[in-house]
C-alpha cells in the first residue's frame, strides 16, 4: 500500500571556505514521517515541561519558539526520550554532513545549487536503498525552514526534485516543496533541535551531545550519517 511521506528539513552550520577550522561542517537534518500528529503532540509536551522554567517561557514569548542552539543537550534529552518511548515506529531521521575541508570554491559558489545537489544525492543513495519508507511512498511532501534557505533556492528545489524523482529516476509520484518559518511548525522546531545536536557533536566536540546522538542514531536511516566528503572520514564523537 502506497502512502504519502512528509519530510521536515533544517540545517546547521554553513557552506563556506572561510575560517574552516571553526566552520568545518554543514549539517542537513531530515525528519521522515507518515503521520506527524503523534510526534508533534509529544514534542509539544516536552516543550511544555520546559516552560516551567521562567527562562524558557520568556524565550518562547519573545521569539515564538525555542531554538535548538539555545537549549543544552541535557534539556533536550527528556524531549528526545519522550518521543522515542512513544513514537519510535513513527519516524526516521536523515543526517547529511558536508565537510567544507573537501569543497572547492566552484562547488560552493551557488549555495542553492549545492544544497539541492546534496539533498538529491542523499535521497538517491541513502534514502532509496536504506529507508523503511522508500518502497511504498506515493507523494513526497517536503517542508523546509525558510530562514536558512536563500531566495534563489526556493525557486529551484521543487522543479529539480520533481523532475529527478518522478521522471529521471522515479522514487515517488509527486514531489511538493514548501517553505515555512520554524515558528509556525513544531516539526521544523524538532528537526532544528536534532540538527543542532549533531552539529554540536561534530563541530563543537560537545561531550554532552554524545548521549543524545547515541539516543538518535538507531533512528537514523541506514544507521549512519551520510558523509559528503572526498575521503568519507567524518566520525561522530561517541566516546568520552
Amino acid at each position: 500500500m502506497h502512502e504519502d511521506l512528509s519530510l521536515f528539513i533544517d540545517e546547521s552550520g554553513s557552506i563556506t571556505k572561510t575560517n574552516i577550522s571553526f566552520n568545518r561542517y554543514f549539517i542537513i537534518a531530515i525528519l521522515f514521517t507518515r503521520k506527524y500528529s503523534r510526534l508533534q503532540r509529544y514534542f509539544q509536551k516536552g516543550i511544555a515541561s520546559l516552560l516551567q522554567n521562567p527562562k524558557y517561557k520568556i524565550m518562547l514569548e519573545e521569539n515564538g519558539e525555542i531554538k535548538g542552539s539555545k537549549l543544552s543537550e541535557t534539556k533536550k534529552k527528556p524531549i528526545y526520550d519522550r518521543i522515542i518511548r512513544n513514537c519510535s515506529e513513527d519516524f526516521e531521521l536523515g543526517i547529511i554532513v558536508l565537510d567544507n575541508t573537501y569543497t572547492t570554491d566552484e562547488f560552493i559558489k551557488n549555495h542553492a545549487r549545492t544544497f539541492n545537489y546534496i539533498l538529491q544525492l542523499y535521497l538517491d543513495n541513502m534514502f532509496r536503498h536504506c529507508s523503511k519508507y522508500s518502497k511504498n511512498t506515493r507523494d513526497m511532501r517536503i517542508l523546509i525552514d525558510e530562514q536558512n534557505i536563500s531566495t534563489d533556492a526556493k525557486y529551484t528545489l521543487d522543479d529539480y526534485l520533481e523532475q529527478h524523482f518522478t521522471v529521471m529516476n522515479p522514487l515517488c509520484r509527486t514531489v511538493d516543496v514548501k517553505y515555512t518559518d520554524s515558528k509556525n511548525h513544531p516539526m521544523i522546531q524538532l528537526i532544528d533541535f536534532i540538527s543542532n545536536t549533531f552539529y554540536r557533536n561534530l563541530e563543537k566536540h560537545d561531550k554532552t551531545s554524545i548521549e543524545t546522538v547515541k539516543m538518535l542514531l538507531p533512528y537514523v536511516c541506514g544507521g549512519k550519517i551520510f558523509d559528503f566528503s572526498t575521503n568519507h572520514d567524518t566520525r561522530l564523537m561517541l566516546d568520552e
